[in-house]
């Protein structure tokens, strides 16, 4: 016999569960609803303190020093109570709108903490000070109502899976319906919970006044010790009624639905009317029960070869009925969850394992003997009426685990369980026979990114887990309390580089569907950028996005637009930008790709037309009347913070035509732009590339060419205004009080100066605003005529399709149509369309230009200036912002702490706070104003312009 064999060196070792494990597993077992992190829709990652007293915040974050992806430093709430009345903190649970979390003590008090424009500066919107101190009151469910959807029919979709077909792949996609019960009022939750003593509560948010306020029923009559709750769970029905499953500590298994009706009645108007207050009850029925331990509830504990640690649970979930892979529609499932551990540390056996338990949720029809029949033959008889089915709960096959489960969450409308394991090892497995899936990669039939051969590092142990909204990394509490982020990584070698090789083009179709999934979610995917940083190639960005714009039949054609209100809410353009953006971000002063450098631009311009557009078309509650309403154009603080961008657009149309008339010059000896015959496309986009020149593709391509043609007519209506201000008389001098009455023919002289500053620009500019309007207008008419002329013409609706697939490609910095020659030609030819810019400007103006407002000088010499200058811009208002001195950024000394608190620095002067975006890193300073109108422009801004969330920043910091 070997000897190796005999005394085992040949096997390994299983390493004994630590004692935090130990701890960690009792806390499961003694309760429900001890969750200490979790992870919001928006982003927002909370974990309970050390002391149980207080939360902190991170996120996910892109550096600004080099554009690498990370966890930012947590930001601390004050603490929930001094008294610690309801005992620690002990579970956190985000709602469906990301932004509202429910954080519930020992004792079952609940709070509610808000999120509205930053991910780490959190308002409390309920406190629990009103709820009872009370063991017996603590909570051992809970769940947050889905979200209403805006068409009461539609359902939510999962795309995927990718098929391969071909060289490419086939993406097909899935639905189910979205199941109620809702809030009524759209895009607001409700919170639901189940406490020991056996009490239904929700907390809901009133409609008129936004407050939450508590409806309560009993569901079970607690009588003894035995009928104490231990562990419940909550799902929706298709009924559009909860169905709640709960375990006792005698080991029964009771479900029960409940209906929730709000109270409201029914009007017959059409149109929208007024809210109405929400007076909701709850009506409970039991449907079913058994034992979660026995095959039935008869069995005794003494008829079990089970160990003590097999008699207790640790986890209890309720999966809502969904369609799963093969059509089939499984009903609602409860999962039961238990884990061995060994007694002690000196116990032979240091093997751990899960067991877990599932019952479906069944119906059986009831039939009547048909003697019942004839009982009575009355005219109002009820006799032929069949009574409802019955439920009951239907034991499937239970299995076994060598590891201790931490956490089981539904995913892909729940076709999917992810289970996360304390030895940091994770596993997917099918809803409905529970085998596992993803084990093998298939690059023929992709899914997910853990199918084609990404994973997680097992490297240390963990006690707590909580995944990402877009189901592609995960968070962790390590044993030593400290929290960790961990990304899908790929250990098999290289990818590829382009969508020839198979690994590369699985890779992107994987993150191509999540994408395109999260964003019909509505949930954030940076995440996903930070996985796509790291393996991204020279094509990546391009690539990634022509596969999600298939995904998601992005319309990007608006070369046939006269109108450009569509534009300007298609979102889509906007969320592919901030793709390209991120990928091509490597730093502050590094120089960006030039997808990247060509989608910051647009993101910016995009944005300025959105907040201009508001502020001329939309009125907003102002003046000494509260029901009256002003334009935020009448306000001096609004047009104050247009200046800035005002400026940077006409700097923007200066910088643009400056570089496509300097452009012949930087050409190679063999390419001649003034004829067809002169240049190949291919090599003109090579060069472009090269120079990292965007100029070109911000003209041609037909959505930036809309952005610049809105921003056109909007300044040409500003100057007008401003114009007309300038030749208005002025009041008198009103104490900047906006509010007090002037006469009908006059402003005041703070509106005065403020239009007087956009009048400025308009009228100093280099480049006027009709002559760049003429320039695109040209060019239009030539780009329609390009496309009539191709043969086959790719105008009118019938090419429709095939005129979408070019301008995709020219948005993410592709391949110009060849229609586009004769275009290209008639721009820089002589006495073409730059020619008669050229005739209009003044070149001593445009050569001496500074365009420093724009970043967009990437020589060493530039980038050093901009450094050394110590300012970083402002994104909303189009201003240089003063860094923080280095002395300030001490945020996690006591010194720090303290000018944090009170936002002034040594020598008493206040330092601006500032938002950086989490996604994009851009800078806004976190401006604070009772002026409503100017208050609501920056309510515009709750976002990034690249749709990311900001990170309020502690007064002297400039890094989450």
């Amino acid at each position: 016999m070997d000897m190796d064999e005999l005394f085992g060196d040949g096997a390994s070792l299983s390493r004994p569960p630590s004692k935090e494990l130990h701890s960690r597993v009792d806390e499961l077992r003694r309760g429900g609803c001890c969750q200490a992190i979790a992870w919001s829709n928006w982003g927002c990652i909370a974990t309970i303190t050390a002391n149980k007293a207080a939360l902190e915040l991170r996120n996910l974050r892109c550096h600004p020093e080099n554009g690498t992806w990370g966890l930012s430093e947590p930001s601390t709430t004050p603490l929930f109570t001094q008294t610690m009345d309801g005992g620690p903190l002990k579970h956190l649970c985000w709602s469906p709108t990301g932004s509202d979390l429910a954080v519930v003590d020992s004792a079952g008090r609940i709070t509610i903490v808000s999120l509205f424009s930053s991910l780490n500066k959190p308002a409390i919107h309920r406190t629990s000070q009103f709820d009872p101190a009370d063991d017996l009151c603590g909570v051992v469910g809970c769940y947050w109502l889905n979200l209403a959807p805006y068409h009461p029919s539609r359902p939510a979709f999962l795309n995927g899976p990718a098929v391969k077909e071909g060289s490419g792949y086939r993406y097909d996609a899935a639905q189910c319906p979205v199941l109620g019960p809702f809030h009524p009022t759209h895009g607001k939750s409700a919170f639901v919970c189940v406490t020991t003593n056996g009490v239904l509560r929700v907390l809901y948010p009133q409609t008129t006044t936004g407050k939450y306020q508590e409806v309560h029923t009993e569901l079970e009559s607690v009588v003894s010790s035995d009928d104490l709750i231990t562990h419940a769970a909550i799902c929706p029905d298709k009924s559009n009624t909860l169905l709640i499953a709960f375990a006792t500590t005698s080991k029964q298994l009771r479900t029960v639905r409940a209906l929730i009706d709000w109270g409201q009645q029914k009007t017959n108007e059409k149109g929208p009317s007024a809210p109405q207050p929400l007076n909701p009850s709850i009506k409970t029925r039991h449907v079913a029960v058994t034992s979660w331990l026995f095959d039935s509830p008869g069995e005794s504990l003494s008829a079990s070869s089970l160990d003590s640690s097999m008699v207790q649970l640790s986890h209890l979930e309720f999966l809502p009925s969904c369609a799963d892979a093969s059509g089939r529609i499984p009903p609602a499932t409860i999962v039961a969850v238990r884990s061995h551990m060994p007694v002690s540390m000196t116990h032979y056996n240091q093997d751990v394992h899960t067991i877990v338990d599932r019952w479906e949720v069944r119906e059986k029809p009831q039939t009547v003997h048909p003697a019942f029949e004839h009982l009575s033959s009355r005219r109002n008889s009820v006799g032929g009426l069949q009574p409802g089915p019955t439920v009951y709960l239907k034991k499937l096959e239970s299995f076994t685990v060598n590891k201790i489960a931490l956490t089981m969450q539904p995913i892909n409308l729940g076709k999917v369980i992810f289970f996360a394991y304390s030895d940091s090892s994770v596993e997917y497995r099918d809803r409905a026979s529970m085998a596992e899936i993803w084990t093998d990669p298939d690059l023929d039939r992709v899914w997910h990114l853990s199918q084609i051969g990404f994973s997680y590092t097992e490297d240390e142990p963990c006690l707590q887990v909580a995944l990402s909204p877009s189901y592609c990394s995960l968070v962790q509490i390590r044993n030593d309390g400290k929290v960790k982020w961990k990304e899908l990584e790929y250990h098999l070698g290289d990818i590829g580089s382009s969508m020839d090789d198979a690994q590369y083009a699985a890779v992107i179709a994987a993150l191509a569907l999540s994408c395109s999934t999260s964003v019909m979610r509505n949930v954030t995917y940076d995440d996903l950028l930070a996985t796509a940083h790291k393996y991204a190639k020279p094509n990546f960005a391009y690539d990634w996005l022509v596969e999600l714009s298939r995904i998601l039949k992005a319309p990007v054609d608006y070369s046939e637009e006269q109108h450009f209100d569509v534009l300007i809410r298609n979102t889509t353009i906007q969320l592919c930008l901030c793709i390209q953006n991120s990928l091509g971000f490597r730093g502050e002063f590094n120089p960006r790709t030039f997808p990247g450098k060509f989608a910051w631009l647009v993101l910016q311009l995009r944005n300025i037309v959105v907040l201009v557009t508001m502020a001329a078309n939309l009125n907003v509650p102002g003046g000494p009347n509260p029901n009256e309403k002003t334009s935020p154009l009448e306000d001096p603080e609004v047009i104050n913070a247009l200046a800035g961008s005002v400026r940077w657009i006409l700097d923007l149309m200066a910088w643009l035509t400056d570089t496509l008339l300097t452009f012949p010059t930087t050409l190679p000896p063999n390419m001649d732009l003034k004829r067809v015959d002169g240049f190949t496309l291919p090599d003109l986009l090579s060069h472009l590339r090269a120079t990292n020149t965007i100029s070109l593709h911000l003209l041609l391509s037909s959505p930036t060419r809309g952005f610049l043609t809105a921003i056109c007519r909007r300044l040409s209506h500003l100057d007008y205004i401003a114009r007309r201000a300038m030749s208005t008389s002025s009041g008198p001098q009103n104490g900047k009080d906006p509010s007090t009455p002037q006469p009908a023919n006059s402003i005041s002289p703070d509106l005065r100066n403020a239009y007087l500053q956009i009048a400025t620009l308009t009228t100093n500019t280099i480049l006027r605003i009709k002559t760049i309007e003429t320039l695109l207008g040209s060019l239009t008419a030539l780009i329609k005529e390009a496309y009539k002329s191709n043969n086959p013409p790719l105008s009118g609706q019938s090419a429709e399709k095939a005129r979408n697939a070019l301008e995709i490609k020219m948005l993410f910095g592709g391949q110009f149509p060849d229609a586009f020659k004769t275009v290209i030609v008639e721009l820089f030819k002589r006495e073409g369309l730059l020619e008669s810019v050229r005739d209009d400007i003044e070149p001593a103006k445009l050569f001496f230009a500074d365009f420093t407002l724009l970043e967009v000088d990437e020589d060493a010499v530039s980038v050093a200036r901009r450094k050394n200058a110590g300012l970083t811009m402002d994104c909303f208002r189009k201003a240089w912002l003063e860094n923080p001195k280095k002395k300030l950024q001490r945020a996690d000394s006591k010194d720090g702490e303290k000018d944090g608190a009170n936002g002034a620095n040594a020598n008493g002067r206040q330092v601006a706070r500032w938002r950086r975006c989490a996604r994009c890193a851009a800078v806004m300073e976190d401006v604070l104003t009772e002026r409503r109108a100017l208050q609501w422009l920056i309510m515009q801004q709750r976002r990034c312009f690249c749709s990311g969330y900001w990170d309020t920043l502690n007064p002297g910091q400039t890094v989450a």
